[in-house]
């Protein structure tokens, strides 16, 4: 990638190179507008396996960009969920998913846009984001350097928190441990994920594993925010897979944290619209993400074009409204939902899980629809009911 010397002023200035802001410049160099764009990032992501289970729903993949199909890895078809006393109950997705080579995706994205004129750095971290002033955004990098854009695209992550101080988002108050291994000399079915529940060693979440091509699995947990300061996450890790994969040979550990909509918060100001995981766009339950940084990029592209092309700041801030309300319905308004849900699933007994899956493990496979398992559960548990009254 380009690292040569940058120009005083920019269009539009990227800042993260994962799939939000990838995204957000596929969709501004597919317009017929000519835009000097710069993509900034503080590392070379691909150069290094991204910590990242990987997995993402077909559907939200294939209405967010379009996918080549050397970035998957492998279809997923079924999930098998693993009760706190190992009794399990699997369903089958008509729709199904994928897991993906978020490395190769995101280098390919890269390339192409670099193959269409954006200006790509890395290697260089964003220190500061000022205050719009003069229709410019000024953006200062770490080795004392800066440059001017029309509009910047804040796709850096969680915990850079630019633009704090007007007000434009901040830190997610929801921002959750994540603790998982890249394993190898696994055996299971690689169409299959499997999730497991249970206080001793996921407490307020839950463990995963991931196929990861043969013979391969991305096994990890992630916690309640609250349960923190009693636990460490290397601890809780190693006991799962000491106990149901103990033969496995451990590639590689990564830690990182996932950031949880729990509010509406504003994510956008005068030439700033922030978008992934900068915005907290992932899923308070599921803790999914990747579809959902890819949705708001592309969203994140089609606003700031009206943007850089606006010339007042009532325009401006019509855009920042539009932004946002477009956010709240194709996802926005169910996670602040589903955050809601989240705090009361967090009390429920492991007992009651139990319970659970033995109700549905009784139900023909073939006949385990969604539907069916929100019907069992809110037939039988009185508090799994007080929490999906915020979904109805």
């Amino acid at each position: 990638m380009t690292k040569s010397s940058l120009e005083k002023q920019y269009d539009i200035v990227i800042i993260g190179a994962g799939p939000a802001g990838l995204n957000a410049g596929m969709n501004l160099i597919n317009n017929s507008q000519k835009l000097s764009i710069l993509l900034v990032d503080k590392t070379i992501p691909w150069e290094k396996p991204i910590p990242c289970a990987e997995g993402i729903g077909k559907l939200g993949f294939h209405n967010s960009i379009s996918v080549d199909p050397s970035w998957i890895r492998q279809e997923i078809h079924s999930a098998c969920f693993h009760a706190p006393n190992d009794s399990t109950v699997t369903y089958t997705d008509k729709s199904g998913g994928y897991i993906i080579d978020r490395t190769k995706m995101q280098k390919d994205l890269a390339y192409n846009l670099e193959r269409n004129g954006v200006k790509c750095l890395f290697g260089q971290k964003v220190t500061d984001i000022l205050p719009c002033n003069y229709h410019f955004r000024t953006i200062h990098f770490q080795n004392n350097t800066s440059v001017k854009a029309k509009t910047v695209i804040d796709a850096s992550g969680p915990i850079e928190c630019f633009g704090k101080k007007e007000n434009i988002s901040c830190k997610p108050l929801d921002l959750e441990p994540a603790y998982f291994a890249w394993v190898e000399q696994i055996d299971q079915k690689q169409d299959m994920i499997h999730i497991y529940l249970g206080g001793n060693f996921a407490p307020g979440g839950y463990a995963w594993v991931f196929p990861r091509g043969t013979n391969g699995a991305n096994i990890g947990i992630v916690i309640g925010k609250q349960f923190c300061a009693n636990h460490n996450l290397k601890t809780l890790l190693d006991s799962f897979i000491n106990r149901y994969y103990p033969g496995v040979k451990i590639i590689k550990r990564f830690a990182g944290s996932i950031p949880c909509t729990n509010k509406k918060v504003s994510l956008t100001g005068p030439r700033l619209i922030k978008t992934g995981d900068a915005a907290s766009t992932i899923n308070p339950i599921s803790r999914a993400g990747i579809a959902e940084a890819l949705l708001s990029g592309k969203l994140a592209g089609q606003y700031a074009l009206e943007m850089v092309n606006a010339t007042s700041n009532s325009q401006i801030l019509s855009i920042c409204r539009k932004y946002e309300a477009a956010w709240l319905k194709v996802k926005g308004k169910r996670h602040i939902k589903l955050a809601k849900v989240k705090s009361t699933l967090v009390s429920i007994p492991d007992e009651d899980y139990n319970r659970g899956a033995k109700i549905l493990s009784s139900l023909p496979q073939k006949d385990l629809t969604m539907s069916k398992i929100f019907r069992a559960s809110l037939g039988n548990f009185p508090k799994l009911v007080w929490a999906l009254r915020h979904l109805m």
